[in-house]
């Protein structure tokens, strides 16, 4: 199960994506979005454990820029579980303990089928905060990012 969507997500996010434009006014893929919920869902250190996710894979890999940075989100989904497993980051047994369930160097997304799991359930989790904590849909991406910023500047999305 590598990357689904979150149901809501495709509707939250679909004023500001468009694939077909590439001048910075809009998101290139919905992938982007999926990992602004993502963030969201890691910062606050909650994952939806039913996660309602779109039926089909929205990819199979981490796309494009993201291919490149698979490493790091590997390192936050550990860093997150760590927390909130409550794994000591000096008990070096238990955290490889804790990645060998989550990564798989051999695996396209560098991560077990759990990892990926996971990271779908955080981004899951982020995208109902995101709806419920931030001013709506937005129509200009310019303004989602305001939003989005300030909500973590201001704490909103930890309340």
């Amino acid at each position: 199960m590598p990357f689904r969507l979150p149901k809501k997500c495709r509707e939250f996010f679909k004023e500001i994506t468009d694939t077909n434009k590439n001048d910075g006014t809009k998101l290139n893929m919905l992938f982007d979005g999926y990992y602004l919920c993502l963030l969201v869902g890691l910062a606050q250190a909650k994952r939806s454990e039913n996660a309602e996710l779109e039926a089909t894979e929205l990819v199979d890999s981490f796309p494009g820029d993201y291919h490149d940075s698979r490493d790091y989100i590997a390192g936050l989904l550990i860093a997150t579980e760590a927390k909130c497993l409550g794994v000591a980051t000096d008990d070096a047994d238990a955290l490889e303990r804790l990645m060998t369930t989550l990564v798989d160097s051999q695996s396209k997304t560098r991560l077990t089928t759990l990892g990926e799991n996971r990271l779908n359930q955080y981004a899951a989790r982020g995208t109902e905060i995101m709806i419920d904590k931030m001013l709506g849909q937005h129509s200009c991406l310019e303004d989602f990012f305001q939003d989005y910023f300030t909500c973590f500047e201001n704490g909103t999305f930890f309340e």
